[in-house]
């Protein structure tokens, strides 16, 4: 009973996270190239460039690429985890089942030591302000945790699966 609402519990988190995840990589794509055609007008129409844009737009990317990472740990995902097997799928079942438990604990310990790593660069930067913007670096570096925990969660599920 316990296991199955630990089951279900983290289903329910990770269907969360995947909207999330989703909806926020779009607003993220759109703010980037919104953003970076904003200064490319500004400055080659207008001779008057904005002068935050290019900060603001790398806070983007980080952003993406760090949701986009985590969502690839979703089974079914588009990139359904991007993975060099061809020596694995030469050894034996058994041993594949081993060296994808090996992987699974490799990757987990991965997340878990993120989430610690984030969360003390993310303290040493918060009252750390950038050039153009003057947000927090705190605001930026957030995201290592967040996709720590993404991962960790997709992880989670996907291996409650099989």
């Amino acid at each position: 009973m316990k296991r199955a609402v630990s089951r279900f519990l983290i289903k329910k988190i990770a269907s969360i996270f995947d909207s999330i995840g989703f909806v926020l990589g779009i607003i993220l794509m759109v703010l980037m190239i919104s953003t970076l055609s904003a200064g490319v007008i500004s400055r080659y129409v207008f001779n008057r460039p904005i002068f935050w844009t290019g900060e603001f737009s790398r806070i983007v990317l980080m952003w993406t690429v760090f949701v986009g990472a985590a969502l690839a740990f979703r089974r079914n995902s588009p990139i359904d985890h991007i993975s060099m097997d061809f020596f694995v799928s030469l050894l034996p079942s058994r041993f594949r089942e081993i060296t994808d438990k090996i992987v699974w604990g490799v990757t987990v310990f991965f997340c878990l030591a993120i989430i610690f790593v984030g969360i003390r660069f993310l303290v040493q930067t918060i009252s750390l302000r950038t050039a153009a913007l003057g947000l927090s670096k705190g605001f930026i570096y957030i995201v290592l945790p967040i996709f720590a925990v993404m991962s960790l969660v997709f992880l989670l599920s996907v291996r409650l699966r099989r």
